[in-house]
């Protein structure tokens, strides 16, 4: 299990196979809000309370959730504010914030990362998204080396693969594994947008 702390109210969670033996939970059901599921997100939480300082209220959470290849599981578990009666407590929700429906139904929130070797690329990669109305986020980085680094995340029909609108980035860069990509910038690069789309498109 790794943990990654966004906010003070946000937390993401990435749970591999044995992770999710290990609490009981099958990704086919994440969506159900049922008192199997409770038990094993409770104990989940348990762990999660052990391994790091985090103040969250399990009473009053939204849980997003994103099957991963092999069996695993990413989550985002959000403590929601207080007086907030539209969440149920403990209910999965998928990604656009509704309630959870079957898996086949969903929309996946997916990330890709790319690494450019020069700027042109990456401005040329920005400019096309830009024209294709790109509405999802997206991030532009500067490693230590001249290297650069494309961050993209959008919806997406399939839990395992980006829309096909965007496979042409690959033209433009290399496919990178996005865990392993975030965990070099945080030592290797530094930020150059966090709007990368939307700014670097105007300089080419």
């Amino acid at each position: 299990m790794e943990l990654i702390r966004i906010s003070d109210r946000k937390l993401k969670i990435m749970l591999t196979p044995s992770d999710m033996s290990q609490f009981e939970m099958n990704a086919e059901r994440l969506g159900e809000d049922s008192e199997q599921m409770r038990r094993s997100f409770r104990l989940l939480m348990r762990e999660v309370r052990r391994k790091i300082a985090f103040d969250l209220d399990d009473r009053r959470i939204s849980v997003q959730y994103f099957p991963s290849r092999g069996g695993g599981c990413e989550m985002f578990v959000s403590s929601l504010p207080q007086g907030d009666d539209k969440k149920r407590a403990l209910t999965p929700v998928a990604p656009s914030g509704l309630p959870a429906k079957p898996l086949r139904a969903q929309t996946f929130r997916r990330e890709s990362a790319y690494r450019m070797r020069e700027l042109e690329p990456l401005l040329r990669a920005c400019r096309r998204l830009r024209a294709l109305r790109f509405m999802g986020d997206s991030a532009a980085y500067r490693d230590d080396r001249g290297g650069y680094f494309l961050l993209i995340g959008l919806a997406s029909p399939s839990p395992f693969s980006l829309p096909d609108e965007v496979a042409f980035l690959s033209e433009y860069g290399e496919l990178r594994n996005v865990s392993q990509t975030k965990i070099y910038i945080r030592e290797h690069a530094a930020l150059i947008s966090d709007r990368a789309v939307e700014q670097l498109s105007e300089l080419i």
